[in-house]
């Protein structure tokens, strides 16, 4: 454990500080969808990096998602973000890039009401791979599971999220549940069946 640290530790964690800062208080704040409290979530973070700083993994990544993840589930003030409230952060991301703009704002909606259906878990492993691009190893570092299990808990929500679109009965239902695999992460390498 470091405690005082050194110079090279404190060379170390300024350099994993500076490297994964923004994805890591990004994660925290689509969680908590309270700047402040992000902040403050993603500083207990990297408190606990530095508290652990010997027993870090490398690569990191997965690790520090890991650690988010139960930061921002103790905090017992922590929920994932409205599911309809994510459709608003899409389409800001995608109006910003020209060959996403094709998917409509009702898409959108139907995918994150589907979202909202399912249950927690799901929601977690589906946005920690689609919004936060983790690949296969590093949702499972995440997670705390082997990669293959990560595989399998990935498969079986990307299924139940079809289901759920496919549960409205419109065929333009089917056709956006067949294309969320680009948008869920199910084209990646390593990410499972889709």
């Amino acid at each position: 454990m470091a405690t005082g640290g050194d110079a090279s530790d404190q060379q170390r964690f300024a350099q994993i500080y500076r490297r994964h800062y923004a994805p890591i208080h990004a994660y925290v704040a689509r969680r908590l969808r309270d700047r402040g409290l992000a902040d403050d979530v993603t500083a207990d973070v990297f408190t606990v990096a530095w508290r652990r700083l010997d027993d870090i993994p490398s690569p990191i990544g997965g690790w520090l998602f890991g650690v988010a993840r139960h930061v921002v589930m103790a905090t017992n003030r922590a929920t994932l973000p409205d599911p309809l409230g994510l459709v608003d952060d899409a389409v800001v991301a995608r109006e910003a890039d020209p060959s996403a703009r094709a998917v409509d704002r009702a898409e959108l909606e139907r995918v994150s009401a589907a979202l909202g259906t399912l249950s927690e878990s799901d929601r977690e492993i589906l946005l920690l791979m689609a919004w936060e691009g983790l690949p296969l190893a590093q949702l499972a570092e995440a997670l705390e599971c082997s990669v293959a299990a990560a595989g399998v808990r990935l498969h079986r929500a990307r299924q139940r999220l079809r289901r759920a679109v496919d549960r409205s009965g419109n065929s333009a239902h089917r056709q956006s549940a067949s294309g969320l695999g680009t948008a869920l992460g199910a084209d990646r390498d390593g990410g499972g069946r889709s």
